[in-house]
């Protein structure tokens, strides 16, 4: 009897690690209750049937009424993967799946001008603190204004460096709040709802600009560089009308060592049919990647070749 109850205890306590791991990965997703919104409008998309409008963010909820396919509905505010929006003189939430978001959709940037000397550094800060302190000094140190993909948890942590990257000068790039893939292509879990999308950029952006009175838009870097045409769809209802992507990603991400990053940003620009002109250079700031320790070695090539540098904006500006 003994043994069989000190069995049950152990099955029993491998369940409930299973089901908590299970809950974990299941709420992993959601920034957070959601976020309002504001110019914000869609299009019902429900060929040949309505689309419900319930009292709450759930299918569950009582259904308040029925939008006909192909109405434009103002949407207020996210929940999950729910817009918040009325009709027929009721407020209540609709399934983002079912709304177009309208607007112009945005235009992904690659480089900038091929006929200036010109590059810009740009630094994606995801994850842990990495060498941010390091970067900021260097580009500080050797006038080099760059470009900075923040996350909204990442702002979150490091307030302090988001508001120096904005008080010498930097520029910040939206780069969602969780860093989650708004395709799913590079996480297997599927693609992000027009609400979670919203909700993604909205909530990262009210974050840095309660920390720098500076907004993000119109600069969004897609999460692992992960989009398709129902993302530039989305972001550009929202205001994001460049999707910053880059020239030559340096891989430090990749465990390169910082003789290989210099090598492969110099050799990429050198083959290049402009030779590097208006390059748009990807960077990591965290622990894993040694791009800090190669901005050295890359800078002193590159203003040996007569390059000069600015962020993002600066660049591809006409």
């Amino acid at each position: 009897m003994g043994g069989t109850t000190t069995h049950r205890v152990a099955v029993f306590t491998v369940l409930v690690s299973l089901f908590s791991s299970v809950s974990a990965m299941t709420v992993a997703r959601p920034v957070a209750a959601g976020v309002a919104t504001s110019n914000l409008s869609g299009k019902t998309n429900t060929p040949n049937t309505t689309l419900n409008l319930r009292s709450c963010a759930a299918a569950t909820c009582s259904v308040l009424r029925r939008i006909p396919h192909g109405t434009w509905v103002s949407l207020t505010a996210t929940s999950g993967d729910w817009f918040r929006t009325s009709y027929g003189g009721a407020t209540g939430w609709v399934s983002s799946w079912y709304v177009l978001l309208q607007g112009t959709a945005a235009t992904s940037v690659t480089r900038g001008s091929t006929s200036r000397k010109m590059v810009s550094y740009t630094f994606d800060a995801g994850a842990d603190l990495g060498y941010a302190g390091q970067i900021l000094d260097f580009v500080r140190n050797n006038g080099v204004p760059s470009s900075f993909g923040m996350t909204g948890r990442w702002a979150e942590s490091n307030p302090t460096y988001v508001q120096r990257m904005a008080n010498e000068g930097h520029h910040v790039v939206n780069h969602s709040w969780t860093h989650d893939s708004f395709t799913g292509v590079s996480t297997g879990r599927g693609a992000l709802s027009p609400a979670r999308r919203t909700e993604e950029l909205v909530a990262t952006n009210n974050k840095i600009v309660s920390l720098t009175g500076k907004t993000t838009k119109p600069y969004f870097r897609p999460p692992y560089g992960d989009y398709n045409s129902s993302v530039l769809r989305d972001i550009g209802a929202n205001g994001y009308s460049r999707n910053v992507m880059w020239s030559v990603d340096s891989l430090g991400w990749k465990g390169l060592t910082a003789a290989q990053i210099c090598s492969r940003v110099v050799g990429a620009m050198d083959a290049d049919a402009y030779k590097g002109n208006g390059y748009i250079i990807l960077f990591h700031v965290g622990a894993q990647s040694q791009d800090a320790n190669a901005l050295s070695c890359i800078t002193n090539a590159l203003r040996a070749r007569g390059f000069g540098f600015g962020t993002v904006p600066q660049v591809i500006a006409p």
